[in-house]
């Protein structure tokens, strides 16, 4: 402390920068959790990731953690409708070789409209790539009885490839279908 003229003491002690960062990381966390509990996901989830990125830890950890609540329930509120959502999202997951996930969508587009060619096929390569061969041949014939253009699809589909050694798939697809599979690799 300095003496004033007058002999008054002023402070000269300034805030240092790791507590400025901790009051802003709190304040942040506080204002993120009231928005959660608002289950305003897409705002609490914003000032959880600056959080998550401020270098007092603990607080960081912990923003991480509510980060995936978010991500979670925001998840949860976006889950498809229709048919052709959950159809969409199960190709998404197979894509991205989420087997689970992507059965899960698929077979509940199944249920909501049964007897959908496109379904049945995409079910039978989520069913065939993870080695369950008895449930991607009941699929595929499903694919191949609705609309049998789907045969020639997938002799040259690489997601049926594992199949292709099976006895079943020359019988379903046509006898030339397991050269025209190996031909195209």
């Amino acid at each position: 402390m300095k003496s004033k003229a007058g002999g008054t003491k002023v402070s000269t002690q300034v805030e240092k920068p790791r507590d400025i960062q901790r009051e802003t990381a709190l304040k942040n966390f506080g204002t993120a959790i009231r928005f959660f509990h608002r289950r305003d996901y897409d705002r609490a989830a914003a000032l959880f990731e600056k959080v998550a990125a401020s270098p007092i830890r603990e607080m960081a950890d912990r923003a991480r953690v509510h980060l995936r609540f978010c991500e979670r329930k925001r998840q949860h509120e976006r889950r498809p409708k229709t048919a052709e959502g959950f159809y969409a999202r199960g190709v998404a997951a197979l894509n991205g070789r989420d087997f689970d996930q992507a059965l899960d969508y698929l077979n509940k587009s199944d249920k909501m409209v049964p007897d959908q060619e496109h379904v049945h096929y995409a079910l039978a390569a989520a069913y065939g790539l993870p080695g369950d061969q008895d449930n991607a041949f009941d699929h595929l014939e499903a694919a191949s009885r609705l609309r049998p253009q789907n045969r020639v699809q997938a002799r040259h589909d690489e997601d049926f490839q594992a199949l292709a050694g099976d006895s079943r798939f020359s019988r379903l697809l046509g006898a030339d279908s397991q050269r025209s599979l190996m031909q195209d690799h």
